[in-house]
């Protein structure tokens, strides 16, 4: 099906009244203490450093963890996995272009913007498919096989890979663990000894529109709601049906709290559950503490969790089919869970604070990362505006993602179904959101607008350490920005 620019005009009405739809403007807030808006200042220029973002395009910093190797005579370093040309695997660039994620970390003792690169896959000597595509999970974990202590990273790509390092030194990174199948490791935490790990065929979303019978297709049906675990000498499956529900296409994230293993999961079809499993009794079943997305099914993702002041705090990702068919964009939500699995929610419905979904900003899509920091609690988000903006100025991409022809009578460039400015002036403040609480029911907001760079779309990862609490900024336009409060004086 074709569109003349008639056509355009009209959708453009409908997709105008969408966006106008997005609710009011959430400004930053003092609070009485914690964090504000002006105690974060920029420590990396973006994508780390203009010659590399050149060539590599570092979007995301898409893991983070502060590691302290044994014998280390300092306090140790941040260090931050990348995911690189983001744009080209959203469809956004044309073609697809080998990416080559590396592994940085932060050395104020040369200069207060040094990041310094550990692990470069350039010259690790393999080809696309082989090599990482980006580093989406790091954890510190004492292995139980041996004593030793490693950095470990999570990796995505056309082959999932667990690398690891005593020292987290350049020259010391190996391959540790490989599988063939195509996905992301996302997410990793420590439970009874062990590191456990969730498993997602993420690429599953782009390859399942290669047909029926070709090689994507079975790889896309292959099992992709998978829990592995390692003692750091071997890599075994703990679960891999999706806790028997085949709508469970994915495990975002996992945590343990109160002696077991809980375990978020991505369910488009009927809303996102919470399973809990690996508990006190290991022949035990899993038990389900959450489904439906918890206060709205438009909750297709539980991807963040963090235990926080006898609480499991679990974030959630709005449905992204559902945004724009209910009458404009829907935000996510964010619950907490006790110890004794009764579940309420954060935000969203019947809030225990009177928050709203996405802390009343509706274009809040996803909670995507926390951490607690001196006493508070600290949510970033994911904000739509900015990728939603390039689709709205961009009418062959967004066309062509419903799988419609644009016929245009003039370039593309000057058959605009928004402009840049036109949107900024209804969502002035777009671009990722800080809030912040003491005790889970107020919170105050600490910054609206991605510290001043709209194009810093999410909080992606969080660390506290050495005093200062670090923001790890995505931003598929300009490359990745890490923040970090200021150091004591």
């Amino acid at each position: 099906m074709k569109f003349s620019i008639t056509s355009l005009s009209i959708m453009a009405v409908c997709a105008v009244a969408l966006v106008f739809a997005s609710g009011c403007l959430r400004q930053p807030e003092q609070g009485p203490g914690g964090l504000n808006e002006g105690d974060f200042e920029k420590i990396s220029a973006n994508g780390f450093d203009p010659v590399d973002q050149a060539q590599d395009q570092n979007d995301y910093p898409w893991s983070m963890e502060h590691f302290v190797a044994d014998g280390a005579a300092d306090d140790g370093y941040i260090y931050v996995g990348t995911w690189n040309r983001v744009q080209q695997w959203k469809g956004f660039q044309p073609g697809r272009q080998p990416v080559y994620p590396e592994i940085r970390r932060y050395r104020p003792d040369v200069s207060p913007t040094t990041w310094e690169r550990v692990l470069d896959t350039r010259n690790v000597n393999m080809d696309d498919h082989s090599r990482p595509h980006g580093f989406r999970s790091m954890k510190s974990y004492r292995n139980q096989s041996d004593g030793k202590l490693y950095l470990y990273a999570g990796g995505r790509g056309d082959t999932t890979s667990l690398w690891r390092s005593q020292t987290g030194e350049p020259g010391t990174w190996e391959q540790f663990w490989v599988s063939d199948q195509p996905g992301s490791i996302r997410g990793m935490t420590l439970h009874k000894g062990l590191l456990y790990m969730s498993f997602y065929n993420d690429y599953a979303m782009v390859d399942k529109a290669a047909g029926e019978g070709s090689a994507a297709k079975a790889e896309a049906d292959a099992p992709s709601a998978v829990i592995m675990a390692t003692d750091g000498e071997t890599v075994w499956t703990v679960m891999d049906n999706g806790f028997g529900n085949k709508y469970n296409v994915g495990i975002f994230i996992l945590q343990s709290f109160n002696g077991w293993l809980y375990a978020g999961t991505h369910n488009p079809r009927q809303g996102a559950e919470v399973w809990k499993l690996e508990g006190p009794d290991p022949a035990a079943a899993p038990v389900k503490v959450i489904d439906n997305g918890g206060p709205r099914w438009l909750n297709e993702a539980f991807m963040t969790m963090y235990v926080w002041q006898d609480h499991l705090y679990v974030g959630a990702q709005a449905s992204f089919i559902m945004r724009f068919v209910l009458g404009g964009l829907k935000a996510a939500d964010l619950v907490r869970i006790d110890t004794g699995d009764h579940w309420e929610a954060v935000t969203g419905p019947k809030s225990i604070g009177g928050e709203k979904s996405g802390f009343g900003e509706r274009s809040n899509a996803y909670m995507w990362s926390m951490c607690e920091h001196d006493g508070w609690f600290y949510v970033g988000t994911y904000d739509i505006m900015p990728g939603l903006n390039y689709m709205l100025t961009h009418p062959k991409y967004f066309f062509g993602m419903m799988g419609l022809e644009l016929k245009a009578a003039e370039p593309e460039e000057k058959v605009l179904l928004l402009t840049a400015a036109e949107l900024a002036a209804w969502k002035s403040n777009y671009g990722a959101d800080l809030y912040k609480t003491q005790d889970g029911k107020t919170w105050y907001c600490v910054n609206a607008d991605g510290l001043g760079n709209h194009n810093n779309y999410g909080v992606r990862t969080m660390k506290s350490a050495n005093g200062q609490l670090f923001l790890g900024l995505a931003n598929p336009y300009d490359g990745l920005e890490i923040w970090a409060s200021k150091p004591a004086q």
